[in-house]
């Protein structure tokens, strides 16, 4: 019975925070970070250091 009650007053909640979040913008800001181009490359880590080798740079060998 207390498991019961317990998902029915999780379910009540989930559901008005859902309806609360109905008038919830996204600010200019966090959208504006989130649609910038990806970073890519690869991190490497040493036994002294860390090193990030991004994908965009030119390498000769």
């Amino acid at each position: 019975m207390i498991f019961i009650t317990f998902v029915l007053l999780l379910a009540i909640s989930f559901i008005f925070s859902l309806v609360s979040m109905r008038d919830f913008h996204i600010p200019a800001e966090i959208a504006k970070i989130v649609s910038m181009k990806k970073i890519r490359g690869t991190i490497v880590f040493f036994k002294d250091k860390i090193e990030h080798y991004s994908s965009s740079s030119s390498s000769s060998s």
